[in-house]
């Protein structure tokens, strides 16, 4: 599947936990002919040993490994055929990672921030409980707020990158996926 330029795409979407990644990447995986939605959290999931919660400041050298991993996979898949939907929490200090790899294997890369308001996002995040649906995964449901919110500061002022953030405060997840897909057809979003 080739992007608006004509080369493979994956697009990245991003955002801190309670923003609505999941329900809106699917749906605009699903608007591909060919598509993949790939759970980045997933990825965490296969440390067996070690493992580091990924808010705490050591765990930068386990996120850096495991988004190398995340973005070598979309790589592959792009690569072969199919649009990326990346869903995952990849901040800006994290998304030279992509683009070293995507531009490497030739892909195109679109980044999209989904940052609802600060209120917003804790109800959502503290609302969930127990274990949710992820990707053909039971995953457990994040739900802690002091870091839910920790990361929501980090998405909060993006400089350059304000132009690919989303406000979906007050959008349900179809609506923030016709927003995310417009603007990756028109290219605003394009890394």
């Amino acid at each position: 599947m080739v992007g608006p330029v004509g080369r493979p795409v994956v697009l990245v979407i991003s955002g801190p936990p309670g923003s609505g990644k999941s329900a809106t990447a699917r749906l605009v995986a699903q608007r591909f002919d060919r598509a993949v939605c790939l759970d980045s959290d997933w990825f965490w999931t296969t440390i067996v040993t070690g493992f580091v919660p990924p808010w705490r400041p050591e765990a930068d050298p386990q996120n850096r490994a495991m988004l190398r991993a995340v973005a070598e996979s979309s790589a592959a898949l792009a690569t072969s055929g199919y649009a990326v939907v990346v869903d995952g929490v990849v901040g800006p200090s994290f998304l030279g990672i992509f683009t070293e790899s995507l531009m490497r294997h030739g892909v195109e890369l679109h980044y999209v921030v989904l940052r609802p308001d600060l209120a917003t996002t804790l109800a959502r995040v503290t609302a969930r409980a127990g274990c949710e649906q992820r990707g053909g995964h039971l995953a457990a449901a994040f739900a802690d707020e002091d870091p839910a919110a920790d990361m929501w500061v980090q998405f909060s002022d993006l400089d350059q990158l304000e132009r690919n953030v989303i406000d979906n405060s007050r959008l349900d997840a179809s609506a923030t996926a016709a927003l995310v897909w417009s603007r990756y057809l028109d290219g605003t979003v394009r890394s």
